[in-house]
């Protein structure tokens, strides 16, 4: 499996949450979209992107991009220390960072 360090978590003011590369990803990984579940690729960002929770939290919409993206297109999304976090607050950092991917 491929590994694709995130460079940057972000949760926008309108709740989307996007998961950007430092590679700034391949054009295949608009495919994710294949998947139905509700995970896309947005090229002018170079990053996986996610709805407004409704049920779920931001934690929970981080670790279905990861899932998604590992099952759909056998990429593994690593965060690292040069990892940038925008608009999260400590708690769902923590839960991201604590919870494992499964």
């Amino acid at each position: 499996m491929e590994i694709e360090e995130i460079s940057k978590v972000e949760i926008r003011d309108n709740g989307e949450m996007f998961v950007a590369l430092f590679t700034g990803g391949k054009p295949m990984y608009q495919y994710i979209c294949r998947e139905a579940a509700v995970v896309y690729w947005d090229n002018g960002k170079k990053a996986f992107k996610a709805p407004p929770p409704r049920k779920w939290s931001h934690s929970d919409w981080f670790h279905h991009i990861v899932g998604v993206a590992a099952s759909g297109l056998g990429i593994s999304l690593e965060l690292s220390s040069n990892t940038n976090w925008v608009n999260l607050s400590p708690q769902t950092k923590l839960e991201i960072c604590t919870k494992p991917n499964t």
